[in-house]
């Protein structure tokens, strides 16, 4: 049997899935202790924390301009 490396911040799993469309596996975009913070396909941010998760709207304070417009979230492998 092999022997894998504990998850990083990076690889560990959301243990709930988007609270708008339910998408499983939103993406990993910064982590600041036990709080995550994500974005889904759907566009949404998602913060992470011990109690569960929270959809939430932008940055308060931060730059003008749609939401996310700043990266491009990677496609999932084909099957």
């Amino acid at each position: 049997m092999i022997a894998l490396p504990p998850p990083t911040a990076h690889s560990y799993p959301m243990s709930d899935p988007c609270p708008t469309c339910a998408w499983p596996a939103p993406m990993l975009v910064s982590t600041h202790g036990s709080v995550r913070y994500l974005r889904c396909v759907c566009g949404q941010w998602v913060v992470a924390h011990p109690g569960g998760s929270t959809a939430i709207n932008g940055r308060p304070g931060g730059p003008a301009g749609e939401p996310g417009d700043h990266f491009e979230l990677i496609p999932l492998p084909e099957s």
